[in-house]
């Protein structure tokens, strides 16, 4: 079992009574301190593991949790006649603090499809929704060497992708998918039915080992038949548009089926990536 702190950290048993810690206490009014001045519970955590203060006996390491700990304990203003550390002002004053920083954007309905699809214009990674700041939803990359973060709420973005869906609504003899090309020799399936031909011709091969080698053998040279699902589905939606306007499911389908990302610069400019390698741009964020 992990070993946990006797009592709350900041304190001591000094005499027989419940004493501040001088150095840990001293610590607790510096994270209030830090909280207010806008330090993140990361920033924190790894500020107090640089200064060597450890939180647990057997580990010199922070994590936001430990300080989210801190900041939510009312023993420090003097709680269940615990010694006081902090005034009831930096209390309040952090407690208003964590309502506000930790307030919730949720994921809405309209965006649920386009989430997965996101991609970063720059590098091409993919990109995650956060909204930990504020309430206010930002688009990270999650490439190391990009890391590209960019706000831009829900609505917004909706309504960039949805413009462009229309437009390529209205540009049907978009949706095709070029005739696969020649690709040339498969090696791994040359490989395999070497062996396999090998194997046969000694005759002395275990019959387990012969029936592996002809599935591997197969399942190789299947695996480089061009797949005719994607060409089919947008056969299938290019008639269905040619036939009228894009009702709200034709849009949808057209998401679904023949955008391969949804690319979002810095700049807040949103382009679509079709299926078949064309590109939809540009729409931007109009500035308030």
């Amino acid at each position: 079992m992990a070993w946990q702190r006797k009592i709350p950290f900041g304190y001591e048993v000094r005499g027989g009574l419940i004493q501040p810690h001088p150095q840990e206490a001293d610590a607790v009014r510096y994270i209030f301190r830090q909280y207010q001045a806008g330090a993140s519970l990361l920033a924190i955590a790894e500020d107090m593991t640089r200064q060597g203060i450890r939180y647990h006996q057997h580990t010199a390491a922070w994590n936001k949790n430990m300080v989210k700990r801190i900041l939510e304990n009312s023993k420090y203003i003097g709680a269940d006649n615990w010694p006081r550390l902090v005034s009831d002002e930096d209390f309040t004053a952090a407690q208003r603090l964590r309502t506000e920083r930790s307030t919730y954007a949720p994921l809405s309905t309209d965006i649920r499809p386009i989430q997965g699809k996101v991609v970063c214009g720059l590098c091409g990674g993919k990109m995650i929704r956060g909204n930990r700041s504020h309430g206010l939803v930002h688009w990270k990359c999650q490439n190391p060497g990009c890391g590209q973060s960019i706000s831009l709420n829900d609505e917004a973005l909706a309504g960039l992708v949805d413009g462009l869906l229309r437009e390529l609504a209205q540009a049907p003899h978009l949706l095709i998918i070029p005739e696969p090309r020649q690709t040339g020799v498969d090696m791994e399936a040359v490989r395999l039915q070497n062996e396999l031909t090998l194997a046969l011709n000694r005759g002395d091969e275990n019959p387990g080992y012969i029936k592996t080698l002809a599935l591997a053998a197969a399942a190789q040279r299947y695996s480089q038949i061009p797949d005719p699902t994607p060409a089919h589905d947008l056969e299938q939606l290019r008639a269905r548009l040619e036939e009228g306007p894009a009702d709200a499911n034709t849009l949808s389908a057209l998401l679904d089926t023949a955008v391969r990302a949804v690319r979002l610069a810095p700049d807040k400019t949103v382009d679509l990536e079709l299926v078949n390698g064309q590109i939809i741009t540009e729409a931007k964020e109009e500035s308030a």
